[in-house]
């Protein structure tokens, strides 16, 4: 995966796509031609504290941490044997400790087999770090990774590589042969093929410090797709930093697209953790809700 590739194929694609929706959900954020982002952008993601916001969740799971960081040490150790990093740095990591955090936010409790989380879709996924403890925590995994930014894109490219968890499919490589199926892997693709992700086919969709950063117009476009490709009873995590009047305006667009919040703690943000973590799910309109009767 290079950035040139990246690059030719946002072109290619855009020539084809509607009129009027290409520009907004596919910007280019190139980056400068000196530097190399498949690199450069992938270490500090990694190793550089400034990359994790503080403060850490106190009780995050130190077992959960270590898990995480048998994943990151792959990379590492791969990013040590071709010289690009002196030495492996010892762990957990800060962003091993918060995909403890968010994994246990994420799966707060067994759910019925029906509702099993194999299938995740994580918006704009930074490197990569939340398939750390899935893939070791869930036998076939079906991991879909979607990115616009040209250079988070090409850092993820590098970090499901150096990871080898699990085969990995890419659009931008491979565009021709590109689908999303039920077999264990890591799909990774780009924001603007959104119509390539099945209907009803994901049970949990990730969104970690990205929707205060989307424009109206991408967001209003983004939760209905997100309601569209979730399973019935599946799950949206939202994690970010954000005021209460995006927050009042977002959680009334997410009851009105058939969501009901299941959990929000009674945390504070910038003091207790970074970023108030959130589950909803999306509501099966077939039954009511617990303990309320049908026409309630």
């Amino acid at each position: 995966m290079t950035p040139d590739l990246f690059r030719q194929r946002r072109k290619t694609d855009l020539r084809a796509l509607p009129p009027g929706i290409a520009p907004w959900i596919a910007p280019s954020g190139e980056t400068p031609e000196d530097l190399e982002p498949e690199v450069v952008e992938l270490v500090p993601r990694l190793i550089d504290p400034a990359r994790t916001p503080a403060p850490l969740y106190a009780s995050a799971d130190p077992a959960r941490a270590a898990q995480s960081h048998a994943v990151t040490r792959l990379v590492l150790e791969s990013l040590h044997r071709d010289g690009l990093i002196d030495t492996v740095p010892p762990g957990p990591l800060a962003m091993d400790i918060r995909n403890a955090e968010d994994y246990r936010f994420q799966d707060l409790y067994p759910r019925p087999t029906r509702w099993k989380t194999r299938r995740i879709l994580d918006f704009h996924p930074g490197c990569g770090r939340q398939l750390n403890i899935w893939c070791q925590e869930v036998p076939g995994l079906v991991y879909t990774a979607l990115e616009s930014d040209e250079a988070a894109y090409v850092a993820q490219a590098e970090y499901f590589r150096r990871a080898n968890v699990l085969p990995v499919s890419d659009y931008v490589v491979d565009p021709r042969d590109f689908a999303l199926r039920e077999q264990a892997g890591i799909y990774h693709l780009p924001t603007w093929r959104f119509d390539l992700l099945p209907p009803g086919f994901f049970d949990m969709i990730i969104c970690v410090d990205v929707l205060p950063h989307l424009t109206q117009r991408l967001l209003r476009h983004m939760l209905p797709l997100f309601h569209r490709c979730l399973a019935t009873g599946g799950g949206l995590y939202l994690r970010d930093d954000s005021d209460a009047a995006f927050d009042h305006e977002l959680d009334r667009a997410l009851v009105q697209l058939g969501f009901v919040l299941e959990f929000r703690p009674y945390l504070f943000p910038g003091e207790d953790i970074h970023g108030l973590p959130r589950l909803w799910r999306k509501v099966d309109p077939r039954r009511p809700a617990a303990g309320r009767p049908v026409g309630d």
